[in-house]
């Protein structure tokens, strides 16, 4: 089944979501960017990050979903609507085959480094750059951290 090239809006839906993001709806789009960009500077400024407000949307998320169905069996009312919940036989064999190509590459370097004890391959730049982009993420973390803990020392001294 050979089709033509789809346009750009096609393949993002052809609906509100293309119009919005293509710009074709240039006050809605100025709008989006603009809330989009309040929002994270108001996080930004009290401190949030992304992980933390997500983690506290999907709490509160569960514990209305108790709520709701504890309150529906107390007063004979319907369960909340939830999707069946179900991973399908192809995006697990994806996944798994995904995983197979890391899995043999680590396993085939083992092997370099435990039966052909080849120093080379143990010594080799990969691990010198993992460890090197572990190491400036972590400098970065305990800088925010220290930088953090100082403004709110000064904040108690100067209150």
């Amino acid at each position: 089944m050979a089709t033509g090239p789809r346009s750009l809006h096609a393949l993002l839906g052809g609906g509100a979501v293309a119009d919005l993001l293509l710009w074709r709806r240039r006050n809605a789009s100025a709008a989006a960017v603009v809330g989009a960009t309040t929002v994270w500077f108001v996080f930004e400024r009290a401190g949030y990050s992304f992980p933390s407000v997500l983690s506290n949307a999907l709490l509160l998320l569960v514990a209305i979903l108790f709520f709701w169905a504890k309150s529906a069996s107390l007063l004979n009312r319907p369960l909340p609507p939830l999707p069946n919940l179900e991973v399908s036989d192809a995006i697990v064999e994806k996944a798994a085959n995904h995983a197979l190509v890391w899995i043999n590459r680590l396993l085939a370097v083992g092997h370099d480094i435990a039966i052909k004890r080849d120093r080379k391959v143990f010594i080799k730049d990969q691990v010198d750059e993992k460890v090197g982009v572990a190491y400036s993420v972590l400098s970065r973390h305990i800088d925010t951290i220290i930088t953090r803990a100082g403004q709110s020392a000064k904040q108690k001294k100067t209150e």
